[in-house]
């Protein structure tokens, strides 16, 4: 009786509590282009109304080259995280930008200044979809 009256109560609480919006860019992601492609998307700060993410964004084609970079990103608009790194002691930086394709779960990744992150032949320009 006891174990029923405590479910019944977890479930009202449940369903009672405000629900937590997850951000369209959380998840994890994975795609082919040159090489293998992943992306991961969490840590996603809506509440504070700034709009930051942390993402990191790994390439890699075995036995040539591997390249990744992470950090945090701020949103743009509804479809857009930008993230901006600074290289140490370069006046150079690399910025990512990150689309969301939502009629198919895909994020395209577009980024420009990052070689001091990958391999010459790696690239951290890609299509990935959600796993």
């Amino acid at each position: 009786m006891v174990l029923v009256r405590s479910s019944a109560v977890l479930l009202l609480l449940a369903a009672t509590a405000p629900a937590v919006d997850a951000s369209p860019f959380e998840g994890r992601f994975r795609g082919r282009g040159e090489g293998r492609l992943t992306l991961q998307v969490s840590a996603c700060d809506r509440e504070s109304g700034q709009g930051r993410c942390f993402v990191h964004a790994a390439t890699a084609i075995p036995n040539v080259c591997t390249g990744e970079v992470s950090g945090p990103a701020e949103q743009v608009g509804t479809q857009m995280l930008y993230l901006r790194k600074v290289v140490e002691g370069a006046e150079a930086s690399c910025e990512v930008t990150l689309r969301r394709i939502p009629d198919h779960g895909r994020i395209e990744m577009h980024a420009e200044g990052c070689n001091d992150f990958r391999g010459t032949s790696c690239d951290f320009v890609f299509n990935v979809k959600r796993r």
